[in-house]
């Protein structure tokens, strides 16, 4: 149906559950009134004797959207009005419900009867009270909120908001061209004709744009500020101190991986296991080129090499030299660092081939979705191994000779070199890699943020053990995942660069330093 088709229709306000909200309502017109429990994703809310009307209107709600008007005919339409002398006191009582529960109360906007926007609550703390605006006051997308599609919709959201708003019909997506910062009566507030698309009524677009507003996904210019005839206008969270160190990258990350603020799964859910077989523990290997690594004598580390607390407070890493590795510099810090120990069982909520692994380092449910990648550039001082790179296999603590790409290899050293501010290209930098999968197969919602902790947790135990060795180590802050992918022959997709290290001797300033030195 077409938006002139609807034009001349009434612009209805309707009411519904969310789908994991269920009221039980199993009771008779002739029983006395008794409590009502609605179960939802957040846990029982319990309405004590809600009347007939109230009654119906969850029964309905339960349904879809509905019309609240055909339940209780003085239901204000806007549905914000406050209980007054004028209200029946039945519309006075689903007011105030429907207040109680507004957390799981879903909002749709219909132009006759097609449905044309929804506002869906993600969490406890959803509030929703929308206002008329302000006729020239102009209004812009919050610079948080992102459209994606989900579930068949647009889907409109925003780390800053408890709610979702969800584009039901095609002519919905009419009202983005209202929220680039101009007021209604502005050139740019209407589709370029071009698109050879009808404008939505006024009516519509202002109470779709109150919608907006009022869960944060939409943001008003201040008033009062005035910069005079061709000034911008002005919006609050541009110059808001809590806000503005915020990209809306790391914002949307961070609300995403954690609860709160959004109504995803979130956990060991194991959602794709029907879809996609389990992650391998560990990375396949052709073995043609493996180079097996030797084994460090743990016992004789212990009795011979610093103690941990002398290893914390050096630092703990020192700083990068261009002195030479060798062979069981770097086979001892694989080793301690990162190797497989032993093979796990998958637990009972596990599918099958789900393997898990224990290792020096710690990560998040035991997934263990990095690998080691070593990069020998060819002008290190090193004679072991020949310049290239290498996988590490942590099952069979080996190296595996890959076909790399030499030019991306040398960027990856021109990147470290600068990121780690050395004289020399650096003799050994590796390059973790995530495998994507390991997490996303066992995680929702949190999967790459339990990927970017392992970083963290590797990069801190890689650092203790090479100065436990006496190296020179750094943890750089940024690599380059797209030149990494090159490097290595990799879909960046489903394995990509995630963080890197550089490995060397210590530099002379610091070889003699003591474990007392601060």
């Amino acid at each position: 149906m077409l938006i002139g088709h609807l034009a001349g229709l009434q612009l209805t306000e309707l009411w519904s559950l969310r789908d994991d909200a269920f009221p039980h309502l199993d009771w008779d017109a002739s029983d006395p009134p008794c409590p009502v429990v609605l179960d939802t994703r957040w846990g029982e809310l319990r309405l004590d004797a809600p009347g007939p009307a109230v009654r119906e209107a969850l029964r309905r709600m339960r349904t879809g959207p509905v019309s609240l008007r055909n339940v209780v005919a003085d239901f204000p339409q806007s549905g914000v009005a406050e209980p007054d002398p004028a209200l029946s006191p039945e519309a006075a009582e689903l007011l105030a419900v429907l207040r109680r529960i507004q957390h799981v109360v879903v909002r749709t906007l219909a132009v006759g009867s097609v449905p044309l926007l929804s506002v869906v609550p993600l969490s406890p703390q959803a509030g929703f009270a929308p206002r008329p605006l302000p006729r020239n006051l102009p209004a812009r997308l919050s610079r948080f909120t992102v459209l994606r599609y989900a579930q068949g919709t647009l889907r409109l959201e925003s780390p800053l908001s408890h709610h979702r708003a969800e584009l039901l019909c095609p002519e919905a997506s009419v009202l983005l061209a209202r929220l680039c910062g101009t007021s209604r009566d502005a050139a740019g507030a209407a589709p370029p004709e071009e698109w050879d698309l009808p404008a939505l009524p006024d009516d519509v677009v202002d109470t779709a744009l109150s919608y907006l507003t009022a869960v944060g996904l939409a943001i008003l210019a201040e008033t009062g500020h005035d910069g005079g005839p061709g000034t911008p206008p002005r919006f609050g969270e541009d110059h808001d101190p809590a806000l503005l160190t915020w990209s809306p990258d790391d914002l949307l990350l961070h609300s995403r991986s954690r609860l709160g603020r959004h109504d995803g799964d979130v956990g060991a859910t194991f959602e794709h296991a029907a879809r996609l077989p389990a992650e391998p523990v560990v990375k396949a290997t052709h073995g043609a080129r493996t180079i097996p690594l030797p084994r460090p004598e743990l016992d004789g580390l212990g009795r011979n090499g610093p103690t941990f607390s002398a290893v914390m407070e050096r630092g703990p890493s020192l700083p990068v030299g261009a002195g030479e590795l060798t062979r069981d510099q770097i086979a001892s810090l694989l080793y301690q660092a990162a190797r497989i120990r032993s093979l796990v069982a998958p637990g009972h909520a596990a599918p099958d081939g789900y393997l898990h692994s224990e290792r020096p380092y710690s990560s998040l449910g035991d997934t263990y979705a990095l690998e080691l990648y070593l990069l020998f550039p060819p002008e290190r001082k090193n004679v072991w191994p020949t310049p290239g790179a290498y996988h590490y296999d942590p099952a069979a603590h080996a190296l595996e000779k890959i076909d790399e790409v030499p030019e991306a290899l040398a960027e990856l050293a021109v990147i470290a070199q600068a990121e780690g501010q050395l004289a020399d290209p650096p003799e050994l930098l590796i390059t973790i890699t995530a495998r994507f999968r390991r997490a996303s197969g066992k995680f929702s919602g949190i999967a790459y943020a339990s990927v970017l902790k392992d970083v963290g947790a590797l990069q801190q135990t890689l650092s203790l053990v090479a100065t436990a060795l006496g190296l020179g180590s750094c943890a750089l802050a940024i690599g380059d995942a797209d030149a990494a992918a090159r490097a290595l022959g990799l879909d960046w997709r489903t394995e990509s660069s995630v963080g890197e290290f550089l490995i060397g001797a210590p530099a002379p300033a610091a070889a003699g330093a003591g474990p007392n030195t601060v």
